[in-house]
């Protein structure tokens, strides 16, 4: 099959009337840029465009750019999974198969809520210099990891394009919702294959090279991301100006595939926190074996366990990791020269910590020029719509702002929002008065 093209996508959702079968979307219209145009955003092989209905309903509509096999099959085992578990922080999601007519000819597209809020990377961005935003951030990372595997669910990209906050139901608290659901895990979809390796900046390196596909592909990524976060609750902004590239949370892939040459890793090491240092290294060691050996989050930071669960998700008791030693990760002196009759390899070795190249270089200097991951869009589509993104931020930003003068003054901890809470069954938007425009990334 010759899938559309994005510049297809966009003639046809003009006109949703008669290009949309679904009841909803085609009483609906495409939020458009200043020119009048949709605005698209791009992932790996969709489109996703956020459309409105008179109602007030609004819903993110994901058109497929090229094949993924299996993919009605994939979202029917994912959504009936997910019916039965009622995670809080899953949003409701629809398969059409007759989903868009482009030319004349039907595509599946994929119907799911539009959920407003902040991605992970953004709220880290505005609230870095905020401790108790951050530390309340970690709280609801953690139950989130506990709710997914007791749920025995994998998310299996868990990146700050797929994590959206928002305002939680509750007072002064902070909700979380995922997104992109093209790669999740489930029971049913045990032994087959992903077709997904996730972002590199997130992900083991052994997901790539054995294209891994089960429940314990979540566990490096929680546990890096939780990682970053306490280390930006003690070193804040200087910590994240450092690393901060606009397409990770602190670690890059050249960190993972080498982290003794990483002046992250060694920064992290040496800071005075021995919770982040002790997570380091278990990082570190972890990046030397495989997922599986991959402590649970709730193991290596047990202050962020929680015994309540939200009615609907049964808790198991987690298959352990093999035992893995948190070993002091030692910071050797530069090598010294080998005799020249010595015949010494030259094929540098990751796990050797080369600190002589790292004292000589500017650790400063990251790049802030992230590789591509969107492709077919014009550059002036994209200028329109961070323009209109801007626009939104600060409503969004001034929403959350509310949240961190309540958890500033306020002893109670933020959760995430459970089944049973106004607004914990569906995805909460920030406050009507003040919605956010923040992308939905598909």
């Amino acid at each position: 099959m010759t899938w559309p093209l994005s510049q297809d996508y966009n003639e046809a959702i003009q006109s949703p009337a008669g290009n949309f079968a679904d009841a909803d979307l085609r009483s609906g219209e495409a939020v458009c840029n200043a020119l009048g145009l949709p605005v698209p955003y791009s992932g790996n092989f969709a489109d996703v465009y956020q459309v409105r209905c008179p109602d007030g309903g609004r819903w993110a509509v994901k058109c497929f750019t090229r094949e993924a096999p299996g993919l009605r099959e994939r979202y029917a085992e994912i959504s009936k999974h997910l019916a039965t578990v009622n995670l809080p922080f899953t949003v409701d999601f629809t398969y059409l198969e007759q989903g868009i007519r482009v030319a004349g000819r039907w595509y599946p597209a994929l119907k799911m809520q539009w959920v407003e809020g902040l991605t992970l990377n953004q709220f880290v961005r505005h609230f870095v210099d905020k401790p108790p935003m951050i530390a309340a951030l970690l709280q609801v990372w953690g139950r989130m990891a506990q709710y997914l595997r007791a749920a025995e669910v994998g998310h299996c990209d868990l990146q700050h394009g797929n994590v959206l906050l928002t305002a939680g139901a509750a007072v002064n608290s902070l909700a979380l919702k995922l997104i992109d659901y093209d790669g999740m895990w489930v029971a049913a979809l045990a032994g087959k294959k992903s077709g997904e390796f996730g972002h590199p900046c997130y992900q083991h390196p052994q997901r790539t090279k054995e294209a891994t596909y089960n429940i314990d592909v979540d566990r490096f990524p929680l546990l890096l991301v939780a990682t970053a976060l306490r280390a930006l609750k003690e070193k804040g902004q200087a910590l994240w100006d450092k690393y901060d590239n606009g397409d990770n949370v602190l670690f890059k892939e050249s960190d993972l595939l080498a982290p003794l040459r990483s002046h992250l890793f060694l920064d992290l090491l040496k800071t005075g926190d021995p919770v982040v240092r002790r997570t380091t290294e278990i990082l570190v060691n972890a990046l030397r074996g495989s997922l599986e050996t991959v402590p649970l989050l709730e193991e290596v930071m047990p202050e962020l366990a929680s015994a309540a669960m939200p009615s609907g998700i049964i808790r198991r008791a987690p298959t352990p990791a093999p035992a893995v030693a948190a070993r002091q990760t030692a910071i050797p002196a530069p090598p010294v020269a080998a005799p020249a009759a010595a015949a010494v390899s030259t094929a540098p070795d990751p796990w050797d910590f080369d600190a002589a190249a790292l004292a000589a270089s500017d650790a400063g200097k990251y790049s802030r020029n992230p590789g591509k991951r969107r492709r077919g869009v014009p550059v002036w589509a994209w200028v329109a719509a961070f323009g209109l993104l801007l626009f939104g931020m600060g409503a969004s930003v001034a929403a959350l702002m509310a949240i961190q003068s309540g958890l500033e003054n306020a002893p109670a901890a933020p959760d995430l929002p459970s089944p049973g809470q106004p607004g914990g069954s569906h995805p909460p938007g920030l406050p009507p008065t003040s919605p956010a425009k923040t992308p939905h990334p598909g």
